[in-house]
């Protein structure tokens, strides 16, 4: 089985919509709409893996701009077809990596990050990155499975699937550690709050600091 992050994430971009976009229909759309009220018509956005596309396209028309970008050529290309088919004049979609040096410093006036954070061996070198792309005062908004908060069926089988190698590394934040983590790392947050029972799915909005 894949396991390396952009093949395993291709094996699930076909049915990723009909899965977790459905368990996380309700939290998407809290994601959004909390993520609304720190944007503004005239922002320029980038989303850090936006796979399909469940949440950018939500966020799309009260935005100047939102640039989406993902490792897995298979989720781009699925966003892709909806950017097509909804007119999405200002959604741009491509195959890229976060540290790509076509991203440009200080470009932006919010990155998100919405279920991507567990997934990334190096929280420290992302966040970095990701304050670097903001423009002054930029927001940084994320919504995160936080799998160390309390145990759930959902964390088992991602630990014991991260362990065997049949996904890719995942990390197991309590709320308030990955909260802590990205207070650490040159924001300021402003607002934190569970969007799902279990495991706990936490959205944060911070400001580069």
């Amino acid at each position: 089985m894949p396991n390396q992050p952009k093949e395993f994430w291709d094996t699930r971009a076909q049915t990723y919509d009909s899965d977790s976009g459905k368990i996380y229909a309700e939290t998407n759309d809290k994601t959004a709409r909390r993520s609304l009220q720190y944007l503004k018509p005239t922002d320029r956005v980038l989303e850090f893996a936006c796979g399909t596309g469940l949440i950018t396209f939500r966020m799309a028309p009260r935005v100047s701009h939102i640039r989406g970008i993902d490792i897995s050529p298979k989720m781009v290309d699925a966003a892709l077809k909806k950017a097509r088919e909804q007119g999405a004049a200002n959604v741009e979609i491509t195959n890229t990596d976060l540290f790509d040096p076509c991203l440009e410093p200080g470009s932006f006036d919010a990155v998100a990050a919405f279920n991507v954070l567990l997934y990334l061996p190096d929280l420290p070198a992302a966040l970095a990155r990701i304050r670097e792309l903001l423009k002054p005062g930029g927001m940084f908004l994320s919504a995160t499975d936080c799998l160390g908060s309390r145990p759930s069926a959902v964390g088992l089988k991602k630990l014991v699937k991260s362990h065997t190698g049949s996904m890719p590394y995942v990390a197991f934040f309590t709320q308030r550690g990955l909260a802590r983590r990205i207070a650490q790392n040159g924001f300021t947050v402003l607002e934190r709050e569970n969007l799902f029972p279990n495991p706990p799915n936490l959205f944060v909005a911070a400001r580069k600091a």
